[in-house]
């Protein structure tokens, strides 16, 4: 391993520690805050996955998001335990995503956004019809936490960051791994891929699964931490928009990139919200062009090339 593999996993060790202590310097407003960041981070790693690595945009991620949340509910409405509750959520939004995935994946492109877009929005009316398990469009509520603010802020805090971590090591050891190369050669050139004897539709069913696994953890953690859920709110395709340009913002296709563009996007949210707030959006959708304009690959993009151009020119002189 080089030294600086070694330095950035001593700096990341580092992060992560300062992360889990740093609610005890914050108040309750800020912790729910970053505890939002994290949760778009792991929804935008799920993106990042299928459109930053395979090259497929899934507008409609927010159905498994969405799953995520309606199983927890109902499930706890059963009288099941959280810990039980959420592998089952897990494993239905894995199995809607073989289901839909085999059909679906063999689209391209904008057709295959736009299939996603529907898939959502046929998932959310039946969700808002089917009143007696899901209470419907008046949505539905799960138990709350006997405990003070404080400590149930804390709860969620550590289990999105918790969550955000696993989801990013694991998508890290995914794209380094065969797989991992699979779906990225389906980004460069699907018909060669297939040329090669790679199984695409396998890859991509997989990758989907991928997503919507880590998406409607979050979904599941979502529901337990706001008590009370509604169709409209967790099957937005809102969510899946502004978790694609998190992704875009941080870098798309790499693994620090959506963890960034959280950070990015929320606080400059949150700024916008609080000192323009009858304008806010209009704020922050300038604020999100002019990223856009100057960074145009991303955070983690433009200070890859900086660095490149920089070993270049270090190249040079030393070549002189």
């Amino acid at each position: 391993m080089s030294n600086n593999k070694k330095v950035n996993i001593f700096l990341l060790i580092i992060a992560v520690v300062l992360f889990i202590f740093l609610p005890r310097f914050l108040s309750g407003y800020w912790v729910r805050v970053i505890t939002t960041i994290f949760m778009y981070a792991v929804i935008a790693q799920g993106i990042n996955i299928m459109s930053g690595y395979m090259g497929y945009l899934p507008f409609g991620n927010a159905m498994f998001f969405g799953i995520g949340a309606y199983v927890t509910a109902i499930g706890m409405s059963k009288g099941l335990p959280f810990l039980v509750v959420v592998p089952l959520a897990a494993i239905t939004a894995i199995l809607f995503s073989i289901l839909l995935g085999l059909p679906v994946l063999r689209l391209r492109g904008h057709y295959f956004a736009i299939a996603t877009i529907g898939m959502s929005a046929a998932i959310l009316a039946v969700v808002q019809n089917a009143t007696e398990i899901t209470g419907g469009a008046m949505g539905t509520t799960l138990p709350i936490i006997d405990k003070a603010p404080s400590v149930v802020y804390n709860y969620f805090y550590l289990a999105m960051l918790a969550l955000m971590v696993i989801t990013t090591l694991s998508l890290h050891f995914i794209i380094k791994s065969k797989f991992g190369f699979g779906i990225r050669s389906i980004k460069a050139n699907e018909d060669a891929a297939n040329s090669m004897g790679i199984n695409t539709t396998y890859h991509k069913v997989i990758a989907w699964a991928i997503s919507a696994l880590f998406t409607s953890i979050a979904g599941a953690l979502y529901a337990y931490w706001m008590s009370f859920i509604g169709p409209d709110e967790v099957f937005d395709v809102m969510i899946a928009v502004n978790t694609i340009v998190i992704m875009l913002i941080g870098g798309a296709g790499s693994i620090l990139g959506p963890i960034i563009g959280a950070f990015i996007i929320e606080l400059f949210a949150e700024v916008a919200w609080s000192a323009f707030l009858e304008y806010h959006l209009a704020v922050l959708g300038i604020i999100i062009i002019i990223i856009v304009i100057f960074v145009p690959k991303g955070v983690t993009g433009t200070i890859g090339d900086f660095v490149k151009r920089r070993k270049l020119r270090v190249g040079k002189k030393v070549s002189i």
